[in-house]
């Protein structure tokens, strides 16, 4: 009896045991999910630290860490005009604490330009916001008797063969923004790329080419030099700050509009109340006075959109750059 007692008793605490057990692995496995969306989140930027978009996330980086009272921090992860970082991130599918913060040349341009790009936008990313684009400046070098679109077609009509244009590398907005410029105009320049704005903008003051497309910030120190002269601007609208300078369109060019923007994104699998709270921590910081300030110092212009507003934008971007690509005949190169 004493025997038969003391089995009840054994199988009894094993069962109570195990029901302990699994409530404590329970409360460890919530404990964990709950510390997972409480650990340091990296934002994944495919440029070298200095660069606009750089500037932009790391200041994004110290708002959100402020904002949601966890540790954001940058991860630069350059090359292949940012297309790097995107397919590192593509594979942290379902990684909450994962963020990209890119611009539209890696997310739409690159995976329809080059084979070695393997990831796919609308289906590895969620998209949390577009938060500013940046139009680009037509420059010519100062020596040349060109002040106008009107009078760079008469110039470089009447010296055929002569005009080369840099950009900072194939397939850039920059390159692209030229080519639809020549396919419109009916001109000939030759292509001479380089590996980014910095060196491009210098062989456009030395006189190594005549003429380029690009940002304001970068342009700003040689345009104020007086060493390059800008034509126009390329977004449908003038810059506030830049009011003089038409744009491409009013130029003689009409719905000429080429204008590179960045977003914020996760890999896709992330929950979207996750998405919403970095949307939310967003919005207010888009507001401040500091970021707009930021924003006009990189060249930029608030451009904003939601998840579901930007979701929509790529799935209209990603058929238009199609498109543009194929007309324009620009390949790989």
């Amino acid at each position: 009896m004493k025997v038969r007692f003391l089995f009840v008793w054994i199988a009894a605490s094993m069962g109570l045991l195990s029901i302990g057990m699994s409530d404590q692995a329970e409360a460890q496995t919530q404990t964990q999910a709950g510390d997972a969306s409480h650990r340091s989140s990296r934002i994944v930027i495919g440029y070298p630290p200095g660069q606009s978009v750089d500037t932009v996330g790391r200041y994004l980086a110290s708002a959100l860490s402020r904002k949601l009272d966890r540790n954001f921090f940058v991860e630069n992860v350059p090359g292949q005009s940012g297309s790097i970082a995107l397919g590192n991130v593509a594979r942290s599918a379902g990684d909450l604490n994962t963020l990209t913060f890119s611009a539209s040349s890696a997310l739409v341009i690159n995976p329809i330009l080059f084979k070695a790009v393997r990831y796919n936008t609308l289906k590895n990313f969620e998209p949390v916001a577009t938060l500013y684009d940046t139009p680009l400046l037509l420059l010519v070098n100062s020596r040349l008797p060109i002040d106008s679109v009107e009078s760079l077609v008469s110039y470089a009509n009447s010296h055929p063969g002569e005009i080369s244009f840099s950009s900072p590398g194939v397939g850039s907005v920059s390159h692209l923004a030229m080519t639809e410029f020549i396919r419109r105009t009916r001109l000939k320049f030759v292509h001479v790329p380089y590996q980014g704005a910095a060196p491009s903008l210098t062989a456009l003051a030395a006189g190594q080419v005549q003429v380029t497309f690009e940002g304001v910030a970068a342009a700003t120190p040689l345009l104020q030099g007086g060493r390059i002269r800008a034509l126009a601007i390329s977004s449908a609208k003038r810059l506030p700050k830049l009011e003089s300078i038409p744009t491409v369109a009013e130029s003689g060019l009409p719905g000429f509009d080429v204008v590179p923007w960045v977003g914020l994104l996760t890999p896709s699998g992330v929950a979207p109340d996750k998405v919403a709270e970095i949307w939310n921590a967003v919005q207010a910081i888009l507001q401040t006075d500091e970021y707009t300030a930021l924003i006009e110092q990189v060249g930029g212009r608030q451009a904003v959109r939601s998840p579901s507003d930007f979701r929509k934008f790529l799935e209209a971007e990603v058929p238009r750059w199609q498109e543009f690509i194929k007309v324009s005949g620009v390949t790989a190169e």
